[in-house]
């Protein structure tokens, strides 16, 4: 009887002993696989956010409008007072910037334009995965850190120490709504106000 009312009152302990956080903490790899899956399969997106930007020579504001479609893409900065809008439109085939004056700047890669027209040392390839709460495939990286839904909160890859502190759901979809993005050369808090999903 001592023996059975032991086990009895023991019940409630060895119940919390096995609650939520340890199954969630359990459970992060699987949704964390589940979650790149799902957004993986998002290729093509606007976005229309808000930049803060600041590097060692300046510092301001911008509205990003950026529209991928699969490869190709068009990424319109807008400088706030009038100040002028930047285009940068990539292909398979290469990348142009388009300045406030109406010159066209030809680059084999979107980083080069960045730095050379907006003084940005900015990885747009592993932007593209990071504004989807994702690693740059194929790129090794440290430091992951994960919510207990399984979603990317914080990466540093390519140079760049990457935190995404806010979270969205898009149609069926968790997307990143406010992440910093910053390196020894720049900083970049973005925060997005309109998802998008084509």
């Amino acid at each position: 009887m001592i023996r059975l009312l032991a086990l009895i009152l023991a019940a409630p302990l060895l119940g919390a002993c096995s609650s939520a956080p340890r199954i969630a903490a359990d459970l992060k790899p699987q949704l964390w696989l589940e979650h790149q899956l799902k957004i993986n399969t998002i290729t093509s997106w606007n976005i229309n956010g808000r930049l803060a930007v600041k590097n060692e020579k300046d510092s301001g504001t911008a509205t990003l409008l950026w529209n991928q479609s699969f490869a190709n893409y068009e990424l319109r900065v807008i400088a706030p007072l009038g100040q002028g809008t930047y285009i940068l439109k990539g292909t398979r085939d290469g990348v142009i910037m388009q300045g406030p004056d109406n010159k066209f700047t030809m680059a084999r890669t979107a980083e080069q334009l960045l730095y050379e027209q907006l003084g940005w040392k900015l990885h747009l390839n592993g932007l593209k995965y990071w504004i989807r709460g994702m690693p740059e495939p194929y790129i090794s990286f440290s430091a992951l850190l994960l919510d207990e839904q399984g979603r990317l909160t914080h990466i540093k890859q390519s140079g760049f120490d990457v935190s995404i502190t806010r979270y969205i759901d898009h149609e069926g979809f968790s997307l990143p709504e406010k992440l910093v993005v910053e390196s020894e050369d720049i900083r970049v808090k973005l925060v997005i106000q309109d998802w998008k999903i084509q």
